[in-house]
C-alpha cells in the first residue's frame, strides 16, 4: 500500500461556521516511524477536544502527509496546538521535514471533510 486516507467524524454540530485547518508535511523518510508514533499521540489527544472532524492522508512513497481538522472555535484550535503533543511536533518538524510545509486556515459552512478542496488549496495529490 502506497498511501493511507483516514477520516473521523466526532460530533454533530449546530454551528453555521467552521474553521478548517489544513497542513502539508513533507518528511524525510528516516523520520517516518517517529512521525507516525507522534501522530498517534496527537490523534488520541484530538479525540478528546472539541474538534468536529479530522482526517489524515499519508503518501508513503513520496513521504508527505496532509492533515485536516474542522473546528467550531478558534480558541479550541489555539488550546490544542499550544499543548503537547502537538506543540512538541511543531518544535521538531523543522528537523524532520524534507521541504517547506504548508498551513492553510479558512472558514467553511460545512463540517465535512472535502478532499477535493484540500487538493485545490494545497495543490498536491490527496
Amino acid at each position: 500500500m502506497s498511501y493511507l486516507k483516514y477520516e473521523k467524524y466526532l460530533r454533530d454540530s449546530k454551528s453555521r461556521e467552521f474553521t478548517v485547518v489544513i497542513t502539508y508535511l513533507p518528511l524525510r523518510r528516516r523520520y517516518t516511524i517517529q512521525f507516525l508514533l507522534l501522530t498517534r499521540k496527537i490523534v488520541n489527544k484530538l479525540i478528546n477536544t472539541p474538534v468536529v472532524s479530522f482526517g489524515l492522508y499519508a503518501n508513503f512513497i513520496k513521504s508527505y502527509y496532509v492533515t485536516i481538522s474542522i473546528w467550531e472555535s478558534k480558541n479550541s484550535i489555539r488550546d490544542f496546538v499550544t499543548a503537547p503533543p502537538h506543540s512538541t511536533a511543531m518544535e521538531i518538524f523543522d528537523k524532520w521535514r524534507s521541504d517547506k510545509g504548508k498551513f492553510i486556515e479558512y472558514q467553511s459552512n460545512f463540517p465535512k471533510i472535502d478532499w477535493r478542496k484540500v487538493r485545490e488549496k494545497l495543490d498536491v495529490v490527496v
